[in-house]
């Protein structure tokens, strides 16, 4: 045959993987791997060329002429293949093929090798073949599709289209050559992947002929003018004028999957095995989309899943060989690998393991911490300088506020047989924070799935104390994003510490809007993303957290709660769990569910082992539980969680917060024995409210549940609590919608009509926070907005409420290119309670400026008592007045009554005394106005009112 038909390696890669073929074991699918697959062949755009605008078609024979590029023409010498580079509304680079390229084809086989990029943007055509009406709507078309995979051919428009399709909707892999073939031929089409068949379909009904003239026949750009244009790879594009048998579609398969192995057994580093002491970790998965099985020659010196066993001390080194096969479509690659394992050494493994100790923080430590109790072989115990301040178990006790940090010396031993190594860690403890009242809001969140913005986390703050009017903050750009898994947020929760000065955030790892939803429950991320600041402006590096184990199809929605009784947080997720965690098993979403898991963890470094927390599927496919938070009320733990039959919380309580729900304990079906109470199903629905887009919504789905109090001095009222709901577009609403209640207990919700929300806020979470909180932020993000002023500073007397100024003046922006004087700004000061201004007090007021700024007061309460009472003296009313100095320095004290004025100096320490009578018989109770100064003269005037009681002699 001619050898320019024959299957081949792909430019730069074949040197490498030659020399890889000469020192692995390659086991071929079939042993007539390299012939080739002609019959038939009318198109073969094999993509290898290395410059210009011209893909040659080199099929023998035929009369279809070559693929013109259209946009930068770009090809990739070291895989092989055009690089397309994608772009909204098909503005990416693609290659155009004739016209009519289907003529006459009543059977077809379309066949390729295709590396997606892992920032495609969704929904996109691999390949397509047929035309647009004017409407830039596709019509008469076939074409094939990774996200999900399929293919789909249809004789008018979407309406009509066929699909071939696996069931599940599973994704084609990305960052990986995969081989895709279609064939089609009388009523049934089928579809491969890597040389496997994954579907059928016996009732394709349209041929390839049945199209018509096609006029829009491309690689890398969809018919529909809207759709995304192709990011990825495409080699050796095949048509057909038959179905190809399956052993055909193997044998095209075969240089693809051949790549993939032997590149992966290259891969494979166990690290240094002249001298190995502690088990090996034996990857299983490899680049590229390969399996990874072991076998070893002596299981008594090192065993298939990488456990060693080694002699006893003194004894001589032992090998064995382990053999791993790499596999993937049928195609193996071999590769062995000597191990030599040392005898026992307690000693230096107890010096490695007491090394390899790491704990989170701890120059700055603030909350309970994890200290390890085993490192590698070694089991690991804990001494404290200061137990009453790090116990050894890791629970904290801060210094109380104001006082010094506290030096502590944690001491781990490690224990290996009889040898012990030790080693110290110095810690610092932070005092605990000054106690602050919450006047303000954070709300963090993400915006959908339309754009590759939408899944970052933007800021959103109240407008000064008021849970219903909110702005948004840094131009309403993101304030952050995600550079590892996924590369896309949702759902960001944040939740501030037990002890109040430290925050966390988590969100899922999800890119919706390259991806889909559908396929990340499948194969989705495992992983959640975290942050943690001490000030809600600058976030620590973002942590890509292993939380889910491998038969987990997703990890959704993270969200946490301190469990008082364990001392850590209990985190919890929505995912759905598969029969095996491998990902060569088929998974179907269809027949499984989402159950909420939860894991614990004190610093959101280290957490535990995942566990189900609610096991309960729902009627109908694929529906189960998602969105669960808590909150506490009364000694109860109220819980929020949404059903995903009817996409609406429900709410259900209890006393032991990780206490699980399971199929045969489900309270909510009746069953018996578990330690939650349901509450109210259906939180909401049936009311109506007005959208932010102006339109009226009928609330019947909702998802996303933030849970939060009314601050004190909130102008909406500070009782009861609030729920934010979620009514994303896809169940008919336009975002959050503001539920309040009288309390959990009551369930009594009902929507706020009056509120200004963040529009398009999606899945997020409402976060009191304090006026230093909130001022930090918008210096942060949007100093343009902030309003400040100088503080105000007043004094009074015990028990007497000061008047404070209905004005001060105040200035926007400050420091900006926009700053504005405000000039004399009405301030809205919060009420003071006269209890708690008792002698030599400090107190601070908030007050509210221009609807959302803030100014504080501070009042300070002299440590000067005055009292006037009343006394008989030969029938006439006397007035006494009575002065306690507790100051450091003396005082000068007026005061007037009706007896006229009065005035007395008193030392520091003491106390005096004058009366004077008025003359009068009787009088009615009134107050004694007051002034307090410093003796001499010059310093504040404090003044003030002294009630006295109405006296008849």
């Amino acid at each position: 045959m001619p050898s320019r038909h024959r299957r081949r390696l792909f430019a730069g890669t074949a040197l490498a993987l030659a020399a890889l073929l000469s020192s692995f074991a390659t086991v071929p699918a079939n042993a007539d791997e390299t012939v080739s697959v002609p019959d038939g062949l009318i198109a073969r755009y094999a993509l290898d060329e290395t410059r210009g605008s011209t893909a040659a078609n080199s099929a023998p024979g035929s009369t279809i002429g070559a693929g013109v590029v259209e946009g930068t023409p770009q090809w990739d010498t070291v895989s092989g293949g055009f690089v397309f580079s994608g772009g909204p509304n098909g503005s990416g680079n693609a290659i155009r093929l004739p016209n009519d390229i289907n003529r006459g084809l009543t059977s077809i086989s379309v066949d390729f090798d295709v590396w997606i990029s892992p920032e495609q943007m969704n929904y996109y055509m691999i390949y397509a073949i047929g035309n647009r009406a004017p409407s830039g709507a596709g019509e008469r078309y076939l074409f094939g599709s990774g996200d999900s995979f399929h293919t789909v051919i249809t004789p008018g428009g979407q309406s009509q289209e066929i699909n071939i399709q696996p069931p599940g909707n599973p994704t084609l892999a990305r960052g990986v050559w995969k081989h895709m073939t279609y064939t089609q031929t009388g009523t049934t089409g089928v579809l491969y992947e890597d040389g496997v068949e994954r579907t059928r379909n016996t009732r394709v009904t349209t041929t390839p002929a049945d199209l018509g003239s096609t006029v829009l026949n491309y690689l890398g750009r969809s018919v529909y003018a809207w759709d995304p244009s192709f990011q990825g790879k495409l080699r050796d594009f095949r048509i057909y004028d038959r179905a190809l048998t399956a052993t055909e579609v193997t044998t095209l398969s075969t240089d693809v999957l051949t790549e993939a192995t032997t590149l992966d057994a290259a891969a494979i580093d166990l690290g240094d095995l002249s001298a190995v002491t502690q088990r090996l970790t034996l990857p299983v998965r490899g680049a590229n989309a390969t399996t990874i099985t072991w076998a070893t020659s002596n299981a008594a010196v090192v065993s298939a899943a990488g456990d060693v066993t080694r002699g006893a001390e003194g004894a001589a080194p032992a090998s064995a060989t382990l053999t791993a096969t790499v596999e993937r479509g049928g195609q193996m690659t071999q590769r062995t690998f000597l191990v030599t394992v040392s005898p026992r050494d307690d000693a230096a493994d107890a010096r490695q393991a007491v090394q390899a100790i790491a704990v989170p923080r701890l120059d700055d430590i603030r909350e309970n911490i994890t200290l390890p109790t085993r490192s590698g072989t070694a089991t690991v115990s804990w001494a404290s300088s200061m137990p009453d301040v790090i116990a050894v178990d890791g629970v904290v006790t801060r210094p109380a506020n104001g006082a010094a940090p506290v030096a502590v010396t944690l001491t781990a031993t490690a224990r290996v047989g009889a040898a012990t190594a030790t080693r110290s860690f110095p810690a610092t403890v932070i005092p605990a924070p000054p106690a602050d009242e919450t006047r303000a809001y954070l709300f963090p969140y993400f915006t959908g799935e339309g754009s590759p913005e939408d899944e970052k986390i933007r800021y959103a703050v109240s407008k000064g104390n008021n849970a219903l009017d909110w702005v948004t903050v840094n131009d309403d750009e993101p304030v952050l994003e995600s550079n590892l898994g996924e590369k896309g947020l949702r759902d960001p929760f944040v939740i501030r510490s037990h002890e109040g000065d430290r925050f966390y955030m988590l969100a899922t790892d999800l890119n919706a809007y390259r991806t889909g939803l559908d396929g990340s429950q499948v194969f989705g991320s495992r992983h959640i993303e975290v942050w943690e600041s001490t000030d809600l402006v600058t976030w620590s590096e973002q942590r890509h957290v292993l939380v889910s184990d491998a038969e987990a199809g997703n990890t959704w929605a993270p969200e946490a709660y301190y469990d008082e009784r364990r001392g850590e947080y209990v985190v919890f997720w929505a995912s759905n769990l598969y029969p095996s965690g491998s990902a060569d098993v088929p998974r179907d979403p269809w027949s499984n569910y989402n159950r909420m898991m939860y894991a614990t963890t004190r610093d959101f470094v280290t957490f535990s082992k995942p566990r189900v927390w609610i096991d309960e599927q729902q009627p109908g496919a694929g529906n189960g539980t998602i969105d669960s938070t808590v909150m506490a009320e009364d000694g109860w733990l109220y819980r929020f969680t949404v059903t995903e039959s009817s996409n609406i919380p429900r709410v259900d309580r209890t006393k032991d917060l990780t206490s699980p729900i399971t199929p045969s304990n489900n309270p909510w079906k009746g069953a018996q024995g578990s330690a939650w109470e349901p509450r109210q199903s259906a939180v909401g629905f049936g009311q109506t409210y007005v959208g932010t887009s102006g339109r009226s919504i009928f609330f019947d789905e909702g998802e996303g549940t933030s849970l939060f109090r009314p601050n004190t001095g909130d102008v909406n009222g500070d009782d009861g609590v609030y729920a934010f709901i979620d009514q994303a577009p896809y169940y008919g609403g336009d975002g959050y919608v503001p539920f309040k209640a009288s309390s959990l207990a009551a369930g009594d919700w009902t929507i706020v009509q009056d509120r200004n929300l963040p529009r398009s806020a999606r899945h997020g979470t409402v976060l009191p926070i304090t006026v230093g909180e909130y001022e930090a932020i918008l210096e942060r993000y949007q100093p343009d907005r902030l309003i400040s002023a100088a503080d105000v500073a007043v004094s009074t007397l015990p028990g007497v409420v000061p008047t404070l100024p209905e004005t001060v003046s105040a200035v926007q922006g400050r420091g900006t290119a926009s700053e504005r004087d405000l000039g004399p700004t009405a301030v809205a000061w919060e009420g003071l309670d006269a209890a708690s201004l008792t002698a030599g007090a400090t107190v601070t007021v908030r007050g509210t400026l221009a609807g959302h700024g803030f100014v504080e007061a501070r009042v300070d309460v002299r440590d000067v008592t005055v009292s006037v009472t009343s006394r008989c003296v030969a029938r006439k009313v006397s007035l006494v007045t009575q002065v306690r100095n507790g100051e450091d320095a003396p005082v000068t004290v007026e005061v007037v009554t009706p007896a006229g004025a009065r005035s007395l100096t008193v030392a520091p320490g003491a106390r005096s005394s004058v009366a004077s009578t008025t003359r009068m018989g009787s009088i009615a109770a009134g107050d004694a106005a007051v002034s307090v100064s410093p003796a001499g003269g010059g310093g504040t005037v404090t003044t003030g009112t002294v009630a006295y009681a109405g006296r008849t002699c």
